[in-house]
């Protein structure tokens, strides 16, 4: 799959629009299929758990449908344009209707790092710690995260911050 593909990239002159978050799509798809799999297999060990057991372990198969479900249907699809022209950084939702998030002058790139991953985030400069907004997948150490790491530098992060860059010189 290229990488136009993978991040569904919208480009022209003025605007670049991408989901960052589209790879977790398939990753949280084969997670629902095998907990579809458990939720099938776990009536055969019945016999061998207890009851309470039993019902906990489908409990958490059911927060595994529902998470798997808001990620394919809900967080997978978030998309951000950044806009040239109107100096803007838009976010959409399939639950929310485009929303601008902040100016595209007052943008900064930054990385997060959670639980042994990182990614990288979005943020205006004066409050980029209070609110920002994931805009890669996670990354970790290893070599296939590393390529990965690297595509997205070279195909999407360089092109938004030729963007910032392009905006903060139109105002100086």
């Amino acid at each position: 799959m290229n990488i136009r593909e993978k991040y569904n990239i919208k480009e022209n002159s003025n605007s670049f629009s991408f989901q960052p978050v589209k790879p977790l799509q398939k990753l949280s798809s084969w997670f629902l299929a095998g907990i579809f799999a458990a939720a099938i297999l776990l009536p055969l060990f019945r016999e061998m758990l207890d009851e309470t057991l039993f019902f906990a372990l489908y409990i958490l198969l059911a927060y595994g449908v529902i998470h798997s479900l808001y990620d394919i249907l809900i967080r997978a699809k978030i998309s951000y344009t950044f806009d040239l022209r109107a100096n803007s950084v838009y976010r959409m939702s399939p639950v929310s209707e485009k929303k601008k998030i902040m100016k595209l002058e007052e943008a900064v790139i930054f990385v997060s790092s959670e639980m042994g991953s990182w990614h990288y985030s979005l943020g205006a400069k004066k409050s980029h710690f209070v609110k920002s907004y994931a805009i890669s997948e996670n990354f970790s150490s290893g070599k296939k995260s590393d390529a990965k790491q690297e595509i997205y530098e070279e195909q999407i992060l360089m092109r938004i911050n030729k963007m910032i860059d392009s905006a903060q010189g139109l105002t100086n």
